[in-house]
């Protein structure tokens, strides 16, 4: 059997908002370092940006294919999560068969036009102290024949033909951060096409080749992806007295730091039925108390319009 494989890349952003959000992102948290800082008069923690975990939801990865009793899917999403791991280890990433897995990253939240419902999606997220949550889909596996070589030297040859799809979402935005479409071929004998077109079989060491190519390229993007935006998390619960923040040790809080309280923003269309919400501006200031693994109190400290979906980000 001859083998090869070659890869045709495709990158699309979809949404002409990201480009607007990213301006807005780079002119509100430029100047971030990587440092804590104390304040002596008042004893508060100051937590700079970078030192801060992100925080990754992997939802279930989709087979439109034919081949579903295959778990192909699974085989992707494997390869893929061991590549972003190893490009960025200190990303957080929930992920099938993780405990307390949520269930909206099983059957992911739709529009009324069928697509992934971004804000709805996002919204989830922000609730369970995500940063960004990712997507992917096996969209094609098909085989065929083509005259390949030079000139007056081609001969019939078969392929058998994969697509993939990566989609990434800014939970704060519900803009894609990644947006990726990728294509591999793998060549094969005549006998294994026709086997391919009765069903029968896709060799596992080959479809394993593939996957692990497209994971290779794309784990490090996913990682440049989501570590762009600054760190961000999101005010789930607000009582007279307490504030409950999706976000605690995992990601690098401590007790004692003063976080910046942002607004929710305003909610923008886009095309097919997508939303978006614009960054909100600064209403005040609120200083941790208590932080558990996965989630901190704090009180008010300065500011008013401190609500449940405020976003809070780190003191520049």
């Amino acid at each position: 059997m001859i083998f090869c494989i070659t890869n045709k890349f495709i990158t699309r952003f979809r949404y002409e908002y990201i480009f607007i959000f990213s301006l807005i992102w780079l002119f509100l948290f430029a100047g971030c370092s990587s440092l804590y800082s104390k304040n002596k008069k008042s004893g508060n923690l100051t937590i700079k940006n970078n030192d801060l975990a992100k925080k990754i939801g992997i939802a279930i990865f989709e087979n439109k294919t034919s081949f579903k009793d295959r778990s192909y899917e699974k085989v992707f999403q494997e390869y893929l999560i061991e590549s972003i791991t190893d490009s960025c280890s200190d990303i957080l990433l929930v992920k099938p068969g993780d405990a307390k897995y949520p269930d909206f990253l099983v059957e992911l939240p739709t529009n009324e036009t069928g697509s992934i419902d971004n804000l709805g999606l996002a919204q989830l997220g922000r609730q369970s102290g995500m940063n960004a949550i990712m997507t992917g889909e096996i969209m094609g596996i098909t085989g065929k024949e083509e005259k390949r070589g030079i000139i007056f030297f081609k001969d019939l040859r078969q392929f058998i033909y994969f697509q993939v799809k990566i989609e990434v979402y800014d939970t704060g935005t519900g803009v894609k951060l990644i947006d990726e479409r990728y294509s591999e071929e793998i060549e094969i004998d005549e006998l294994e096409l026709e086997l391919f077109k009765k069903k029968e079989v896709v060799s596992m060491p080959e479809v394993d080749d593939v996957f692990l190519k497209i994971s290779e390229d794309v784990g490090e993007k996913i990682c440049n992806g989501v570590n762009a935006p600054p760190w961000q998390g999101y005010i789930t619960s607000v009582t007279e007295n307490n504030i409950i923040i999706s976000s605690g040790k995992k990601v690098g809080l401590v007790p004692g730091a003063v976080l910046e309280v942002f607004t929710t923003g305003e909610i923008i269309e886009g095309v097919d039925g997508h939303r978006f919400r614009t960054p909100g501006r600064k209403t005040g200031e609120v200083k941790l108390t208590a932080v558990y693994a996965d989630s901190c109190e704090a009180d008010f400290y300065t500011g008013s319009d401190i609500m449940e979906g405020c976003s809070v980000k780190t003191k520049k």
